[in-house]
């Protein structure tokens, strides 16, 4: 290993148990099979330490006082699913256990336990929890998404877990969000990492032909790596129709046979796809098949702990543009940036931070300078009030046909409008009731 070189991190394994005796024993047992260990007496420290340290697997007792394994488990369940819980149980509590693993977790091992199985179920569990920490040597991949927030942990571990495949994958998320990033994330961690990444961004064309050409090159270009489609739901049909094969069958088109990974296509949105398919802009086949792995990336303000991390890494990279030039943001800068409404998310921030470099001449960017940029930046990044009307009056209405299957008499009396007026109001959205029966 060069010395440039940083070797992955150790796998964390949080351990939760009230008895000090068998926490111990099992944290040595641990510790000298290769592993770091936290330990924890109760699910409350154990829900603090994961947050903090966010292991790769955590081995808790089924009865505890307090917070049992069961409650802890769905704590950690719902924060972060794709991390192995294994409980502990005596030989009595056997059907509790066998019922846990019907909800999710990971496996049981029976107290007395045996060491040398304890280790082989705790490596079945951080084998399926790769590490996801930018700061191990092995997760280059992830560079470019800075994050402190277990969201986005979260996030990165099914992006991880997913790389390594050929099938389909939908990215959801709002403008801004970084679902390109994300993509090239799992590009890079895959096996066709060395393949190339090839971006179509996806809209209106002046010519259904131009867009059908430039999925025929794109196709040609990616030669055994990732495709991803930006904007998918602006596709046009007759390419939707040229994309299905690709990803209902994968495996069937590789360049040849034993050549290496088949295309693996990525495609990402902003726009709700259901509602693209009952319009008729999006076929729901394609869709299914897309949807079968789908990850939605947070909105910045889901957030907002990763704020000060982002801020660093947009100063890092915008240095590395203009050598020489060292600037920081005060901390009532930073305060301002934590609490703005970010309608434009990371994208946003990004460039209201490179901005801010831009045009201070000073070595510490005020709050002064920041409070302007973001109100011009908000300007530009918010709907016209009456856009946003118009889209939640339509949004609403679409629900509520297909909740009362286009019974205009049950929708009207659930809007609170006459039916002279809910009719007038669906003929401004072009809404047909029959569509929804």
């Amino acid at each position: 290993m060069s010395a440039s070189e940083t070797p992955a991190r150790i796998p964390r394994i949080l351990v939760v148990d009230d008895d000090p005796d068998l926490l111990e024993l099992i944290g040595m047992r641990l510790t000298a099979g290769g592993y770091e260990v936290a330990l924890a007496a109760s699910g409350a420290e154990a829900l603090d330490i994961f947050r903090a340290e966010r292991p790769r697997a955590v081995i808790t007792d089924l009865r505890m006082d307090g917070m049992d394994g069961h409650a802890l488990f769905d704590r950690l369940h719902a924060e972060a699913p794709s991390v192995p819980v294994i409980i502990l149980t005596a030989h009595g509590t056997i059907p509790d256990a066998v019922a846990a693993t019907q909800r999710g977790v990971f496996g049981f091992l029976t107290k007395p336990f045996d060491g040398r199985e304890l280790l082989a179920r705790v490596g079945e569990a951080v084998a399926l929890s790769p590490s996801i920490q930018a700061a191990d040597g092995d997760a280059s991949w992830r560079a470019d998404l800075v994050s402190a927030s277990p969201l986005l942990d979260e996030l990165l571990r099914q992006a991880r877990r997913l790389a390594a495949s050929d099938e389909p994958l939908l990215v959801t998320g709002a403008r801004g969000t970084g679902k390109e990033q994300l993509a090239r994330a799992i590009h890079a961690a895959s096996p066709r990492a060395r393949k190339p990444f090839v971006v179509m961004r996806c809209g209106p064309q002046a010519d259904v032909a131009d867009e059908d050409a430039l999925f025929a090159e794109a196709l040609a270009a990616t030669r055994g790596g990732t495709l991803f489609l930006d904007d998918v739901d602006a596709l046009a049909p007759s390419v939707q129709v040229r994309l299905l094969p690709w990803v209902r069958e994968p495996g069937l088109f590789a360049p040849k046979r034993n050549a290496g990974p088949s295309i693996r296509v990525i495609a990402a949105t902003s726009q709700p796809l259901d509602q693209a398919i009952r319009d008729g802009d999006f076929r729901a086949d394609l869709f299914y098949a897309l949807n079968q792995t789908a990850l939605a990336v947070p909105g910045l303000p889901e957030r907002r702990e990763d704020i000060p991390l982002l801020v660093t890494h947009f100063s890092q990279r915008w240095g590395e543009r203009n050598p020489g030039i060292m600037r920081g943001f005060a901390p009532d800068a930073i305060a301002l940036l934590q609490e703005a409404p970010w309608p434009g998310h990371v994208r946003q921030l990004r460039n209201v931070v490179e901005q801010a470099l831009g045009q201070t001449v000073t070595a510490i960017i005020p709050a002064t300078l920041l409070r302007r940029l973001l109100r011009e930046d908000n300007e530009r990044e918010m709907t016209a009030f009456d856009d946003a009307r118009r889209a939640f009056e339509y949004e609403y209405l679409v629900e509520l046909l297909t909740t009362t299957t286009g019974n205009v008499a049950r929708a009207a009396r659930i809007a609170q409008r006459n039916r002279t007026e809910f009719y007038k109001l669906l003929a401004r959205h072009n809404l047909e009731p029959a569509a929804f029966k």
